[in-house]
């Protein structure tokens, strides 16, 4: 099961390496809740009613997908299921971005015809990488799909997975969603991504050569001067379990990690992702990683999918098979429909008795 995390310390821990864009001493401009939506104008339109400008009174999903991006391709049939959800409310644009070639545009038209019902909104393509360098880049985006949900006075409300926008756009409009409060959120990811930014070189670097030291003296630096940002111990945590030097000691300050978090449902299931996943983990603790899994589940009432997800595939890896598939059995109950497919693909696994890979 995919995760789609944006912090630079995520890519690290599920992929062992970081392939990010260069770093620059250049002022950056940003994206945030509550601005005002770029231009959508340098965008050819592939299907639907062409858009020039976000009409005020509105509301837009401008969702940004690749034909390369397996979820984004999985996400098409739920983004459709919203269009006729919410017809004549939000208007959903599904926009191309980062593909390859110098002239794309003949490959995503034929992509975007034989997708047919499946892609059923209007689908366009970014002209001179408009999106990315308007949207996705300064809202510090790393990974697609991601949406971002363009409201009625034209300002950017939300912006995150596809996947997870069904309980905003019911809150939004029911008018009672809270763009203050997911924009102090939001503003503090955002905030800890530069901080990850800054430890690139040095996390890189430790990634590719296996020594971890100067890594360990940077993240240690790093979270004196940010104390509230636990994901520099989580991140030390994971790159201790990739050393072959650190891997057995690592949950001394795993079991740290775990009590500062106990109450961040999101983290754990993080951490135990992680240890269950992560194939360049020297030493795997699957007790740990169940410990952290459960405690997710219980604080968020045994209704979050992907939490039920993460617990089910550590119930199933410690030969907990019958606790395994009542477990993803209710993780797929509670799916939103673009993430049910690959979760029903998990389940025929651990009925079958044989180990999920990836």
């Amino acid at each position: 099961m995919s995760r789609i995390l944006t912090s630079i310390a995520a890519g690290l821990l599920l992929s062992g390496s970081l392939a990010l864009a260069q770093d620059t001493d250049k002022p950056q401009k940003t994206l945030t809740i509550g601005d005002k939506a770029p231009s959508i104008k340098d965008v050819s339109w592939i299907k639907g009613k062409p858009v020039e400008a976000f009409k005020e009174g509105e509301t837009y999903l401008v969702e940004c997908w690749a034909t390369w991006c397996g979820p984004c391709i999985r996400a098409f049939p739920h983004l459709s299921k919203l269009q006729k959800q919410y017809k004549g409310k939000l208007r959903i644009l599904g926009v191309g971005v980062w593909e390859r070639g110098d002239d794309p545009m003949p490959m995503v038209k034929e992509f975007v015809a034989k997708q047919g019902d499946k892609m059923d909104y209007t689908v366009g393509l970014e002209m001179n990488d408009s999106i990315a360098k308007n949207w996705m880049g300064p809202a510090g985006q790393n990974g697609i799909p991601c949406g971002y949900l363009v409201g009625k006075e034209g300002r950017i409300e939300w912006i995150g997975h596809p996947g997870t926008i069904d309980p905003v756009l019911e809150s939004y409009f029911a008018g009672t969603w809270d763009r203050e409060a997911f924009a102090v959120d939001f503003k503090k990811e955002q905030e800890e991504e530069r901080v990850m930014r800054t430890l690139t070189p040095v996390l890189r670097q430790a990634s590719q050569s296996g020594n971890y030291t100067k890594a360990f003296e940077a993240i240690d630096a790093a979270a004196a001067k940010h104390p509230d940002m636990t994901v520099l111990m989580e991140t030390k945590f994971q790159m201790m379990l990739m050393s072959d030097d650190h891997a057995k000691d690592a949950y001394s300050l795993g079991d740290s990690v775990l009590m500062n978090n106990w109450d961040n449902a999101q983290m754990l299931n993080s951490v135990s992702w992680s240890v269950l996943t992560n194939p360049n983990i020297k030493h795997r603790d699957l007790n740990f990683a169940m410990k952290a899994a459960e405690r997710a589940n219980q604080l968020t009432e045994n209704k979050d999918a992907s939490i039920l997800d993460t617990l089910a595939r550590a119930y199933f890896d410690k030969g907990m098979v019958d606790k395994a598939i009542a477990t993803q059995e209710r993780a797929i109950q509670h799916a939103p429909e673009g993430q049910k497919d690959e979760m029903k693909e998990t389940l025929e696994k651990y009925l079958e008795g044989q180990p999920k890979v990836g």
